[in-house]
């Protein structure tokens, strides 16, 4: 008997407390959403709220709120999320909480938003270490910055009415980098490090299709590019200067569009650094696999599955870009979205 043949558990800590007992006769479902992009992983809580003269306290927003999930007595943290939505509705009466990986607003914990615009610069040769470590600072966030992205170096870069989470995207698009907010942590790495928000390296992830309940592979060249070409400004010439990086993904023919980044960079590493990240999104994207198994929480977005014993074109590695774990009525699944590793 394998350990998903046992019922699904869960625990849930609202700021430090742990809550699980009040929680448990009331879930009617848990839908965690963690993502590899920059968009903030999720949290929906639905509650049943049927019982008139015991209603459920509205909780209030800025709760720091910790679930975990697993089976029998064994339950992994998947995350830390802060409560920023409560709907009531009926009938019948129910109760449905959103919570965010990153505050827009001050969380119960002392987490500030990272979402306000504001203006400062960021002087030339700013790391990406030490940017992140400042925005942390101020929002407190912990910071988890991989080796490889905390080494690069940025051009001087003007943050005029933008949030700290915009300039922190834009830069982690134009580097060809991972940048989001996880379990409490402002989380950097290069796409495709697999890196937890511990810092330590991610597991890779087997799967037979003894595992998978249903899974579909698709290629796409409309995703794909053959070049892309970034500009530059280069105050000897009048015109910006175009630099060109090959953009063609393996395994997918025919592709002949070419991308134009609309930007112009200040220095010619700057756009080639920005369309090798543009070349390599799309040569990532031209082939992507979803599947579909019952719940595991080591699937993580970002880390990556060996797959064996499927048919060619399907099996081998594969770098997960969504997992969206669902706990319910009808048990717990995970279903994951993933897609080509970048060959270098």
């Amino acid at each position: 008997m394998g350990l998903t043949d046992w019922k699904p558990t869960f625990k849930v800590r609202v700021n430090g407390r742990d809550m699980t007992s009040v929680f448990l006769p009331r879930v009617s479902s848990i839908m965690i959403n963690d993502t590899a992009g920059i968009q903030a992983d999720t949290c929906e809580i639905v509650l049943t709220d049927h019982l008139p003269i015991a209603p459920l306290e509205i909780p209030p927003a800025g709760a720091e709120i910790e679930i975990s999930l697993g089976y029998m007595f064994l339950a992994q943290v998947v995350g830390i999320y802060i409560a920023d939505e409560v709907e009531v509705s009926g009938p019948p009466g129910q109760m449905r909480i959103t919570a965010y990986a990153t505050a827009h607003g001050k969380s119960d914990g002392g987490k500030g938003p990272i979402t306000e615009a504001r203006s400062r610069s960021w002087p030339e040769e700013t790391s990406v270490a030490d940017m992140v470590a400042k925005i942390a600072a101020d929002s407190g966030f912990k910071t988890a910055v991989s080796d490889e992205a905390g080494k690069v170096v940025l051009p001087h870069i003007d943050q005029i009415d933008e949030s700290d989470i915009n300039v922190l995207t834009r830069i982690a698009r134009d580097q060809g980098l991972i940048f989001k907010p996880a379990g409490g942590t402002l989380v950097v790495c290069k796409t495709g490090e697999s890196t937890a928000v511990s810092g330590q390296p991610l597991p890779i992830i087997a799967l037979t299709p003894k595992h998978v309940s249903r899974w579909s592979m698709r290629m796409a060249r409309r995703v794909a590019y053959a070049k892309v070409v970034a500009a530059y400004r280069d105050f000897a010439q009048s015109e910006p200067v175009d630099v060109e990086v090959e953009a063609k993904p393996e395994g997918v023919t025919g592709v002949a569009q070419i991308k134009r980044l609309k930007s112009i960079y200040p220095s010619e590493a700057a756009a080639r650094a920005a369309a090798d990240a543009e070349a390599k999104r799309g040569q990532r994207a031209a082939r992507t696999i979803q599947m579909q198994l019952p719940g595991r929480a080591d699937l993580i977005a970002e880390g990556r599955l060996m797959l064996a014993g499927f048919r060619t074109g399907v099996a081998g590695e594969w770098l997960i870009t969504r997992v969206v774990h669902t706990l319910g009525s009808d048990g717990w699944v995970s279903a994951i979205e993933a897609e080509t590793p970048s060959s270098g």
